[in-house]
C-alpha cells in the first residue's frame, strides 16, 4: 500500500519517511489541501519510470530479447576481433 501524507506531516517526518520509501519502494502522495501535489519515489522506481517512457530503449530491450530467444547472437570476438 502506498502512503498518502499531508505535506505538514512530509515536513516534519521527512527523514522517516524517505527511509520508509527507500527500504519498501512503495510512493508516498503528499498533499496540499486535501490535494495531491508530489510522489515521493526511491531512486529504483523512478529509474524505472525513466526506461518505461523511453519508447526507443524499450524497442530496442524488446528486439534483444527476440534476438536471444531466436539464438541471433554474436560473442564479443566475433563482433570486434582481437580488439
Amino acid at each position: 500500500m502506498d502512503y498518502i501524507v499531508p505535506i505538514s506531516e512530509a515536513r516534519a517526518h521527512l527523514p522517516e519517511l524517505a527511509q520508509k520509501i527507500s527500504k519498501i519502494g512503495k510512493h508516498c502522495v503528499i498533499t496540499k489541501n486535501g490535494k495531491a501535489k508530489v510522489i515521493l519515489v526511491s531512486p529504483e522506481e523512478l529509474e524505472t519510470l525513466e526506461i518505461l517512457a523511453d519508447r526507443k530503449l524499450i524497442r530496442a530491450l524488446v528486439r534483444a530479447e527476440e534476438d536471444i530467444k531466436a539464438a541471433r547472437i554474436f560473442s564479443h570476438k566475433e563482433v570486434f576481433g582481437d580488439v
